[in-house]
This record gives C-alpha cells, sequence and structure tokens, in this order.
C-alpha cells in the first residue's frame, strides 16, 4: 500500500470551536501551491480519507481539485485519536494507494509508529506538510518513509 499522509493546512482561530476552525487564504494558497507542484505523487490515489473537522473537509477538497477521487469523513482522524486504531483500520483497507488527511498530534504520531515502530519520535508535520509511505502491510515499523514534503 502507498499511503499519503497529509496535515490539513494553516487554519484560523476565529471560530468558536475547534472542530470549526477553517483554512485561512494562505493556507489555501500554500496548499494549492504544493498539491500543483506534487500532482505526480496524487497520481494513483484511489480514495481520499479526511477527519470531519472543517479544515481537513476543506484541505480534502483541494486534493480533489488536483485528483479527482472519491472522499469520505472518517471520525477516527481527529487530532487526539489513536495511531494504533488507524494503524489496525488501514489493515482493513484495500486500496492501493490512500491519501488520509488529519492533524497533529496524530499524523506525527502515524509517521513514527509506522516507520519507526514506536512512537517515540513523532515527525514535526507543519500545516499543509506530506509525507509519502509505502507499506508491505499496515504495522507499527513495516512503513519506508518515502518522501516528506513541506
Amino acid at each position: 500500500m502507498r499511503l499519503i499522509l497529509l496535515r490539513h493546512g494553516e487554519a484560523g482561530f476565529d471560530a468558536a470551536k475547534d472542530e470549526l476552525r477553517s483554512l485561512t487564504d494562505n493556507g489555501r494558497f500554500q496548499l494549492r501551491q504544493l498539491l500543483q507542484q506534487h500532482s505526480q505523487e496524487l497520481a494513483g490515489v484511489q480514495r481520499i480519507v479526511h477527519s470531519p473537522y472543517i479544515r481537513t473537509c476543506q484541505t480534502a477538497g483541494l486534493v480533489r481539485e488536483v485528483q479527482p477521487v472519491d472522499s469520505e469523513s472518517l471520525n477516527l482522524l481527529i487530532p487526539d485519536s489513536s495511531p494504533q486504531r488507524v494503524v489496525n483500520w488501514l489493515g482493513e483497507q484495500s486500496d492501493d494507494s490512500l491519501l488520509l488527511v488529519t492533524h497533529q498530534p496524530l499524523i506525527g504520531l502515524l509517521v513514527s509508529l509506522l516507520c519507526e515502530g514506536d512512537l517515540t519520535r513523532p515527525e514535526p508535520m507543519l500545516p499543509g506538510a506530506m509525507a509519502i509511505i509505502e507499506l508491505a502491510f499496515p504495522a507499527a515499523g513495516l512503513g519506508q518513509l518515502q518522501k516528506l514534503l513541506r
């Protein structure tokens, strides 16, 4: 499985709840640039799965402008979810290439768990950062980090 992990773009702080924070104009601009520059990396993505938070839904929408595939929301991808539960969920998926749009601290912990086998060194994924991981099977320590794009 080719797994692409994308942290949502820069979001504002003007919402009543964290779930309702939306992308800033700058966040949209930076994401569009990243996605256009690396559109070849997105070729072959079969599905986009994102958290239900507004900023990840908007980020997934921007990805779909470059790679028009189905997208769906998954509560498992909220910021404080268990990385191991996400890895277990990945093991149930049949996609050859899957893109997840999520948040810190989850995304940094996922990179660490999949590629290092533990949670001791989470990857400091900034807004709009993308990690590409090759997995023979989704399990702790079996991932090979191919690229880290910022």
